[in-house]
């Protein structure tokens, strides 16, 4: 694969990478259907799931490296898929389950933090929408530091980086444009991946921006900007090839900016049904039938089918099972209410 100038063609995307792909796509969609068939109960742990996203989501987290940080967001768990996590361990932390490798059954779904040491690291971070962006470009500065004092283990193509995952809205908020001005100023290796569906919960974004991600990262010189139709995973995959080899070699920020549809509820307590007058237009956007109807890469239908019968078997009974797990130990919030009294 051609790495030189970080540009690769659609015919260097192995065979291997692309079925990766699609059976994280198709276990994606699989979790995301288990979900809403069993609403019912499901919807007691608000959770949002990335259907509409997968392609961008997939091509990022494929290409992060166990040195590389990751500050997600709460629509992320195909790029959570992607970087090596089995979905019975999201599905604890859906289930509010003393085993959630995140935060043991303590925070909402696809709310990660982690440190395993071959995967990227996941700093802990707020729910609240857009909140990662000064900590996730804080650890840009870190990498920058360790770099300056010569104490980085790592350089050149092996450089890590951060990946900071936002949601269009979120982009109008105060603290982002912080994190912007001082990744530019400081020229950090990092990358802002906004996902832009044009919902900002029931509110569309002609109510609430006047500029999306690509027009508004003008106003910071220094800021390169790529703007993808995210719902392509080929093109995904190649821009994010190409930034991260950038950044990796040429230590300074990119924003991404993936233009995706919102398939799903905005969350389990936010019904599409509700406000959504396009949900028809958006599904002709689908990145998973569009993955296999223009599927130009060799990989046999057949194949794609066993990948989709495969997830969805894998994953019927599996809600059920969880049911009977532990949940957190309740004496941990006595001991914190007790030590604050």
């Amino acid at each position: 694969m051609n790495t030189n100038n970080g540009n690769i063609n659609a015919s260097e995307i192995s065979e291997a990478v692309l079925t990766q792909a699609f059976r994280l796509m198709a276990e994606a969609r699989s979790m995301s259907a288990i979900y809403e068939a069993n609403s019912s109960f499901t919807s007691k742990y608000v959770h949002a799931t990335s259907k509409g996203h997968e392609a961008i989501q997939i091509a990022t987290g494929l290409q992060l490296l166990p040195q590389d940080f990751l500050s997600a967001y709460y629509r992320d768990d195909s790029m959570l898929l992607s970087i090596g996590m089995e979905p019975f361990e999201l599905m604890l932390q859906l289930m509010a389950k003393r085993d959630d490798p995140f935060s043991g059954g303590r925070l909402y779904y696809s709310h990660p933090s982690l440190k395993r040491p071959n995967m990227p690291k996941i700093p802990m971070q707020s729910s609240a929408t857009g909140m990662q962006a000064i900590p996730a470009t804080g650890i840009a500065m870190g990498l920058q530091y360790l770099e300056n004092q010569a104490l980085s283990e790592w350089e050149g193509s092996d450089s890590p980086l951060v990946v900071c995952s936002l949601g269009d809205a979120s982009i109008t908020e105060g603290e982002v444009a912080e994190a912007f001005q001082m990744a530019v100023l400081k020229k950090l290796p990092i990358v802002y991946l906004v996902q832009d569906n044009e919902w900002d919960i029931s509110a569309h974004a002609r109510e609430i921006r006047a500029m999306d991600a690509t027009h508004y990262a003008m106003g910071f010189k220094g800021l390169e900007v790529r703007t993808i139709d995210g719902t392509d995973f080929i093109k995904s995959y190649q821009t994010m090839h190409e930034v991260f080899t950038s950044v990796r070699m040429e230590r300074r920020p990119f924003l991404v900016h993936a233009k995706v549809p919102l398939l799903n509820h905005h969350t389990s307590g936010v019904r599409k049904e509700w406000y959504r007058d396009d949900l028809e237009e958006q599904l002709l956007r689908d990145p998973y039938p569009k993955f296999k109807i223009n599927n130009k890469f060799g990989i046999q239908q057949r194949a794609l089918s066993r990948i989709e019968t495969d997830a969805d078997e894998r994953f019927r009974n599996i809600l059920q099972k969880q049911w009977l797990l532990k949940t957190p130990d309740r004496k941990i919030f006595l001991h914190m209410i007790l030590h604050q009294l």
